[in-house]
Formats: C-alpha cells, structure tokens, sequence
C-alpha cells in the first residue's frame, strides 16, 4: 500500500515518506471540567460501575490543578485548539507534542476568525474578511502562503488571488480547498493523487483553480483525506484525486486529476457532502448514499463491502423522526450525522468509541449517540477516531480516541460517551472544527457577559 493510509487499529499512513502514527486502546468514560450543570458533569466523569461521589472526586481533582495563564477569560472571539501539536498544529507558537486542553491560538492582531478545519499536520481558518490563515505542517505547501518553511507554528495568511473572498474552507491530509464568492474552488497543498483539480499531479505551494466544467457554479466543498468534492448550485456531486477504494463514486478506482461527475441516482441532487478517509457520503433528494471504502461498516449501509458508485444508507427510526440532516461528517472509518430535530447517529468503526453509543463495538448501520439528558446540539465535527459536537447553550462534548488529547478533557484517556471538553469559565463557543485524518480539534469563542 505504501503511501496510502490504512486508518486501522495501531495504523500508520504516510505522505509522501512522513509518517504519522495513532494507537488506540479500549474505551473509557473521563472526566473533564463541568461546562454543563454539575450533576450532568458528575454522571459524564463516572466510570463504568463507578459510584457518582467517585466521580465527583476524580472532577474536584481536576479543579485544582495548578493555574494555568492561558486560561483565563479570553477576548471578545478567539479561537482555540487542542489535541496533537507535533507540527504546531494548534497554532500556539511551539511544537509541544500535545495539549489535552484547549490552548489560545496566536492569531494576527485584529483579524477574526469564523471558521476552522483541522488537516492530518495542518489547520486553516476562514476570517471575517474572506481571506484564510493557515498553519502547521508546510511540507507540501499545504499552508498556501507561497514559502519554502516545512513547519508554521502560527498562523500565516494563504496567498489568494488578488479580489478573492472566500466562503468556506476545509482541510484534507497536507491538501486545503476553498470556495468562493463566485462560486469557483481554490486549492494548495500535496497533489500526488490529483487532489487539487487542476489537472496536474505538481504540488502547490499557493492556491490554483480547480479545473471544473466551464460554467459550473460550486456551493459546497470538502476534503477526504486525499480526494475532494464539490456540489454545484444545481445539484451535482463532482469528486477529483484518490480513488484506490472508488471514493470518487464514478465507478472506477481510477485516480482523477479533473473532477468527474459522482454516480448519483439519476435526477437526484446533492445537498450535503463530506468526505473522510477512502470513502464519501452525501445527502441527498433521495437520501443519504455513501461509496468507497467500507471494510468497518462507515457507509452504514449494513454491509462492510466496498463500492465505487452510491449505496443508499438506511435511515430506519422506531417512532417520530429525528427530522432531516443537517450535517454530516466523515472521519477515517466512522461516520457522524446530525439531524434538524437535534439527534446525531454514528456508524462505522468504534474500536475507540467514536460512535458515543456507551460501547466499543462497532456498526455498520446507523446507531443513535447517548447524549447527556437535556442536551442538544447545534453542530457536529468529526476527526480521525473521534467526533465534536457544540450545545445549543455553547458547551462542547467530545467522545472516541484521545491518545493525542484529542478530545480537550485534560486526560489522555479515550471515552466511549461524549464527555465535556475543559474550557475556561466564560467561554461560550460559536463554531467547531476538525477533519477526516485530524488528531486535534479546534473551536471559536465568544466571551460571556
């Protein structure tokens, strides 16, 4: 397989001979600093067969841990990040290995941020003003800023071409995109598989053009690890770069330096897409459909084989609805779904416990995630081996695979339920971010009161 990710149990990808290692072990329930009311805390930290008063204990310890400086009251908006820092993917000016709690990124002096996708070794953040910020790993350009560093460990402004504003971005492993304003898809980074649409396989060091049919008009992007897609505003579902595992949905394992036109039923039209590792889903007129990739059921089609061309994924409920979805995320081999009426399914691998069920056994059809009583959500993320999900009240939950602090509860300990991510007081949070191969998390901030 060589370069290409095999995202198993102890996997190792590499790009292009850099390596990146995860290890997972069993699941278990952690405790983090209450951001949601003290006894929804309590019950969260509680370890299986574990008294709450135990869990209060293991709670009351974290509280008194010594002050931490970066933690007090922050601006009006910032942004944070946690999890691995190998590459200064957290953008705090070092490359400590880790932080398992969330930590102040240095942003330029007077630019707010709005939103943030993690990358395998990079992040990137969209700012108010259209423009996007970029840091980590630059071994392949995938910082965008036209330099020849190998590391970032601040962020640094992506060179756009001159009277471009951006509308949303996403990260993919050492590979960014970006839509604009017009409708047209920028993308910077590796491009050995063709990920970067422009008919090539040279990588970029700033941002070109992604060569889609002429008159095309985009609304919507995202990245896999090493492929990417787009909808366009009529519907259509185009996919470019690896395809080892058919992830492009055109029916081959053919690799594609152009975008090419994703297999959907005929006459149905593409509303959401999300790309994760080797494989894709999107939401549909006719439904939710996944292809590629499916050895650990993250279709959630009820099988675990693979295909080239969309597979419709039964959506089957007992009693009402969750409503329609809203969102919906891929990692490296589970899947996340958020739904209008605030419930969120998972599928796929949970060696770790990424599906949030209270178990590490995996599902290869959709399986609804155990969220605290009361709680509802307001968006999702997923990473690599763990998902994200921000409160309507502006709290974060976390749960899966935290070897790298991943999940920001101040532990290294992996939860198979979410569990609170340990913020500073006062901070309520407005938008989240991760990515298909990521190993950290990022979150925006708006100060209370």
């Amino acid at each position: 397989m060589g370069e290409r990710a095999t995202h198993r149990a102890t996997r190792r990808a590499t790009q292009d001979g850099r390596y990146w290692q995860v290890s997972r072990g069993r699941a278990a329930a952690i405790a983090g600093a209450a951001v949601l009311p003290a006894a929804l805390a309590i019950m969260a930290a509680a370890q299986p067969g574990q008294q709450p008063a135990a869990a209060a204990t293991r709670i009351a310890a974290e509280a008194v841990r010594a002050p931490d400086p970066s933690r007090t009251l922050a601006p009006a908006v910032t942004m944070r990040a946690w999890g691995t820092n190998n590459d200064g993917e957290l953008g705090v000016g070092t490359r400590t290995p880790l932080s398992d709690i969330p930590v102040q990124v240095k942003l330029p002096s007077g630019v707010t941020v709005t939103a943030a996708r993690a990358g395998c070794q990079d992040s990137v953040a969209l700012t108010s003003k259209g423009t996007a910020l970029a840091w980590g790993d630059d071994t392949f350009g995938t910082l965008g800023d036209g330099g020849t560093a190998t590391v970032r460990t601040k962020p640094v402004a992506v060179k756009l071409p001159k009277g471009t504003k951006l509308t949303s971005i996403r990260a993919g492993c050492a590979h960014d995109l970006a839509l604009t304003s017009k409708g047209t898809v920028l993308a910077w980074g590796l491009n050995k598989y063709g990920q970067l649409g422009d008919g090539t396989t040279k990588n970029r060091r700033t941002p070109v053009q992604v060569k889609l049919p002429k008159g095309t008009k985009v609304t919507a992007i995202s990245t896999g690890c090493y492929h990417s897609l787009a909808i366009t505003s009529t519907g259509k579902l185009y996919a470019w770069g690896y395809n080892s595992r058919g992830q492009l949905g055109d029916g081959t394992a053919k690799n594609r330096h152009t975008p090419v036109q994703v297999k959907l039923p005929s006459g149905d039209k593409a509303s959401i897409v999300a790309g994760g590792c080797d494989y894709s889903l999107a939401s549909t007129k006719d439904g939710l459909f996944g292809w590629g990739q499916n050895d650990e059921g993250q279709l959630g089609n009820d099988s675990t084989t693979s295909t080239a061309t969309p597979v419709l994924v039964p959506l089957l409920f007992r009693g009402p609805g969750p409503g329609t979805i809203t969102s919906l995320f891929a990692g490296c081999d589970h899947s996340t779904a958020l739904f209008s009426k605030g419930g969120v399914l998972a599928w796929g691998n949970n060696n770790a416990g990424q599906l949030g069920t209270g178990t590490t056994t995996s599902s290869d059809k959709p399986v609804g995630v155990k969220l605290p009583t009361g709680v509802s959500i307001k968006s999702i993320a997923s990473g690599c081996f763990s998902s994200l999900a921000l409160t309507t009240t502006g709290a974060l939950l976390a749960w899966g695979e935290n070897s790298s602090g991943q999940l920001g509860t101040g532990s290294t300990a992996n939860s198979d339920l979410p569990v609170p991510v340990d913020l500073p007081p006062g901070l309520l949070s407005t938008s989240i971010g991760s990515g298909p191969g990521a190993l950290h998390s990022l979150a925006i901030f708006a100060a209370s009161g």
